[in-house]
């Protein structure tokens, strides 16, 4: 796991501007750094700075640095990369970059991991390929080499690289299936084309200017919704979307008439149906899921689970106590978890039957309060972006767990609940799709069962379903009337950032109506890529790097073309699931049906701990946002904290989207 930074110019680059860049993400890679210069010779300059470790001085490998970036004066360059290590699979000073392939034709810089590289270095070693590391890094090199843009489609991880190609003077970025691994890009006002891990790094260029993006600011003060397309909210920045890649000759890339570069989308997710049965499908699932987690443990460090006492987070910690109780090496594992002095938030039994279950090395946290107003600005800084609730400040929480106990590299469930139903958001779309088959039968047996384990859930079923009949215009005038969208709109002003607003559903290319199209909607647009996008920041915020095993795309693929009923059905989710792993796990485990996931105590922290702080914060959000806030918002608060509101988490959007102005000093 690392940081990434790059310049491409038909101007002139100094090497400042690479460097503050880079620097700006130690964070991500404190173990090292390196950095490549073209010179308008075309000669590549290998550079070092003050962070290189003189073992990576002293190496005698092709990509070693042989220049000082202090020393390199006023010496103009029309590329320029810069790279922070956090060195995970490979601790030497072979596994520096920026790397080289090929006497230099090829060079790359990249954050993430290849789980499968091993496989593939096997493969490449039967095509004569020979290899100087240990590295992923110098797998996708030679694959690259190998197979070209395809070499993508044999990739297990997640990844952004750029490879320069130094013989086609070409340029080639890349970003895993999910976007679990970020990469924003920027043109400057003088044509430059900037690439970054981080939209931060953009701050210490010339001619940068931190401007809101209206729609999308307006997408999470309103919805709660980020990182649904490829533009952020700041103006001008954009991601290259996950599954996508870019690759142009250096004197050719400008952006097109919407400020974006013309990207290629290379993965989309394959609708293929499983004619299986349950049974046959429980045992592929569990085999996936077995290798996929094995892969996830390749690593020269110290390796640890987030454990939230839920289904998905569970089944990785018992999984991986597994695989350690076979080599004897259980001894090594840690767990690390948030939890709450607050029974109503608290999921310490559900963790401590795990615990108990597995004999862990386990390790606990108990936030406050105080814990937040001290982290939440530092927090917004690593974030970039303003986030939704205080599950992000939790997940933080675990990271720094992590990191104070020596554990480089956390494995977690984030992912499973997107395509496996754990929110329970298939039902309705499934009894639908029995309604249109005509199977009634099936359809009444289910509602009654799924009333018999929740009865809550099914009281207006018939209405609900109803509802998703509607148009999408109709049911959105819904919301409006009935939800707490129509107080938050009442808040926001969109006439001061100058927008007439969409819905962020809009801009979305997938419809939310069947179980497939929910899945894709939730994993590739609208909630599991701001999820990504926090746990990236949280995790290497401390220098730790989050894997998620659930995300192996050959298990979301396999899901993702399961019958609907083998998902869920009669009141139970991620039931696939369930049945794959019932001799991995507790049977409390497996049988649990409530989910609370990573929650705090917040209605108690701001209607009784410490109302006024929270109040003063909103009154602050008010006047940096310029109007964009209303004064009315105090108001509204000041019924939430009467109890003449019920409590939302909109309070805490207005409070990080002034944090957030504040912080980068955000031109409205």
């Amino acid at each position: 796991m690392c940081g990434i930074s790059g310049i491409v110019s038909i101007q002139q680059i100094k090497f400042g501007m690479i460097h503050s860049m880079t620097d700006l993400i130690k964070h991500r890679g404190p173990d090292g750094e390196g950095y490549i210069f073209l010179d308008n010779q075309n000669k590549i300059h290998c550079a070092g700075g003050p962070d290189t470790p003189d073992l990576v001085w002293n190496s005698k490998y092709p990509y070693s640095p042989n220049e000082n970036i202090e020393t390199l004066g006023n010496l103009p360059f029309k590329l320029a990369f810069g790279h922070r290590r956090l060195s995970i699979i490979d601790l030497s000073p072979a596994g520096h970059q920026p790397m080289s392939y090929l006497n230099g034709k090829y060079w790359i810089i990249y954050n993430g991991e290849i789980y499968n590289y091993i496989e593939l270095r096997n493969e490449l070693e039967l095509l004569n390929y020979s290899f100087l590391t240990h590295t992923d890094t110098e797998v996708i090199l030679a694959s690259y080499t190998e197979w070209g843009e395809n070499c993508l489609e044999k990739f297990a991880g997640m990844w952004a690289f750029v490879i320069y190609d130094s013989e086609k003077s070409t340029i080639f970025l890349s970003r895993d299936r999910y976007g679990i691994k970020p990469l924003y890009y920027w043109f400057s006002p003088d044509h430059s084309f900037c690439f970054a891990s981080e939209i931060k790094q953009f701050s210490s260029l010339p001619g940068w200017q931190a401007k809101i993006n209206p729609q999308r600011a307006y997408d999470n003060l309103v919805y709660s919704i980020t990182d649904h397309t490829d533009e952020t909210m700041f103006a001008g920045v954009y991601q290259l979307p996950g599954g996508s890649y870019f690759k142009a000759s250096i004197k050719e890339i400008k952006p097109g008439i919407s400020g974006k570069i013309d990207s290629t989308k290379w993965y989309r997710p394959v609708r293929d149906q499983f004619n299986g049965s349950f049974v046959e499908a429980s045992l592929i699932f569990k085999d996936l899921f077995q290798r996929s987690v094995a892969e996830h443990l390749r690593a020269d460090v110290q390796i640890g689970s987030a454990l939230s006492g839920g289904l998905d987070s569970s089944a990785i910690v018992c999984e991986v106590n597994r695989i350690l109780r076979k080599a004897g090496l259980e001894n090594l594992q840690k767990t690390f978890s948030s939890c709450s002095s607050d029974e109503r938030f608290d999921e310490r039994k559900w963790m401590d039957i795990i615990v108990n279950y597995t004999r862990i090395d386990a390790h606990f946290v108990y936030p406050e309060i105080q814990d937040v107003i001290n982290m939440t600005s530092d927090i917004i800084w690593y974030q970039d972006e303003p986030y939704q609730s205080q599950s992000a400040f939790l997940a933080n929480i675990i990271f720094k767990l992590a990191k104070a106990n020596s554990v480089t590299v956390l494995l977690n469930g984030q992912g499973a609940d997107e395509y496996l139903g754990g929110y329970g958001q298939f039902t309705i779309a499934r009894y639908i799709g029995l309604m249109k088959k005509l199977k009634f039968r099936e359809l009444l047996e289910d509602i009654k069962k799924t009333n018999e384990l929740n009865p809550k859930y099914n009281v207006h079923i018939l209405r609900r379903m109803a509802y998703n009949f509607l148009p999408d215009p109709v049911k959105r005038e819904i919301n409006s009337i009935s939800s707490s969208y129509n107080k938050v709109k009442s808040i926001i002003d969109p006439g001061k950032m100058n927008l007439v607003p969409g819905h962020p559903f809009d801009d979305i290319p997938v419809r939310y109506r069947t179980v497939p199209e929910i899945s894709e909607h939730l994993t590739f647009y609208s909630t599991l890529p701001k999820y990504l996008h926090w746990e990236d920041r949280n995790s290497m915020s401390h220098s730790v790097e989050a894997r998620v095993p659930f995300l192996d795309h050959r298990l979301v693929e396999f899901t993702y073309n399961l019958p609907d009923n083998f998902l869920e059905r009669n009141g139970v989710n991620k039931l696939i699931m369930r049945e794959a792993l019932k001799t991995l796990l507790p049977e409390k485990t497996i049988n649990r049906r409530d989910k609370m996931g990573y929650t705090t105590p917040e209605e108690k922290w701001v209607i009784q701990d410490n109302p006024a702080l929270f109040r003063q914060k909103i009154s602050e959000c008010v006047d940096l946002s310029k109007g964009i806030i209303k004064p009315i918002a105090l108001n509204y608060f000041d019924r939430i904290v009467k109890g003449k509101y019920p409590f939302d988490y909109t309070y805490w959007r207005l409070i990080l989207f002034g944090e957030w102005i504040r912080k980068f000093n955000v031109g409205i």
